[in-house]
């Protein structure tokens, strides 16, 4: 299992492992960026296999309100791109691939407080 995944890390993951419904005209890339949202203890937990993400894609042609602008250069981004909160999933931690960066604290609070307001919590 991959060791050292951290809530708000930034990832490197192979694009197949992801999904963006609708996915029918979805350009595929070999990799994409995703943002750990899932806590910590499960990263540390040998025993548990599944981590939470956002995708990261750089263009915003399916862009909502809850998508958080990622500028260029943060979190060591190679683009400008959305954190995609709608399309938060499951992936194995053995599919999670070269560490990028990390997020801003501000910045992941945003995914966190839109992620709850898409879903209804607040």
């Amino acid at each position: 299992m991959k060791q050292g995944i951290i809530r708000g890390g930034i990832y490197r993951v192979p694009d197949r492992f992801l999904t963006f419904p609708p996915d029918y005209d979805r350009e595929p890339h070999a990799q994409r960026n995703v943002i750990v949202i899932s806590g910590d203890s499960a990263h540390e937990d040998d025993e548990w296999p599944i981590i939470m993400v956002v995708p990261c894609p750089s263009q915003a042609t399916r862009r909502t309100k809850y998508c958080v602008k990622i500028p260029y250069g943060v979190g060591n981004m190679d683009k400008k791109c959305w954190a995609r909160v709608v399309a938060a999933q499951p992936m194995a931690k053995d599919e999670v691939g070269d560490f990028v960066g990390h997020l801003p604290a501000d910045m992941l609070e945003e995914i966190y407080l839109n992620w709850a307001e898409y879903t209804g919590q607040v």
